[in-house]
């Protein structure tokens, strides 16, 4: 199996995260993150290559606004469309998902996504992604991020 470090991880996505969306990150211990009376929705995909596996992140539903407008260049109040927000979370996904398997597997992997789906969290997906060692927390913003990584052997 892959051996990677978290730290490689939470680097790629906060820098990524940053430039494509301009919002701030840190990682948090899961079991810190306020997750109460919170909304979420995940961005899921799979990758198959050099490297196979996974790659989730779940947002809160009401920041999905602000990542799409800083995506798209607008204004979140511009944005109403459900699926342009869902599409805008699908495609920053995208963007981390191959510079995370640059930054586990080597510039040189050969690696093929596959397209993003986007889901709404329920109370269970949400228990499990908190007890999963696979997802690591972070703050965004100020608002709780989950991002799940899964590498098959």
């Amino acid at each position: 199996m892959l051996e990677y470090s978290q730290e490689t991880v939470t680097a790629t996505f906060l820098g990524v995260v940053e430039q494509l969306t301009f919002m701030f990150g840190e990682p948090v211990d899961k079991d810190d993150l306020d997750t109460e009376q919170v909304d979420f929705t995940l961005a899921r995909m799979s990758f198959l290559g050099d490297i196979a596996g996974s790659l989730a992140v779940a947002v809160p539903t009401a920041i999905t606004g602000e990542i799409a407008a800083n995506i798209l260049g607008l204004e979140p109040e511009d944005l109403t469309d459900q699926v342009m927000l869902d599409d805008a979370l699908g495609e920053m996904l995208n963007v981390v998902c191959g510079h995370v398997i640059m930054a586990v597997a080597g510039n040189d992997a050969n690696f093929k996504l596959h397209s993003p789906e986007v889901v709404k969290v329920d109370e269970t997906m949400l228990v499990e992604m908190l007890a999963s060692a696979d997802y690591f927390g972070y703050e965004l913003d100020d608002s709780p991020v989950l991002l799940g990584l899964t590498v098959e052997d």
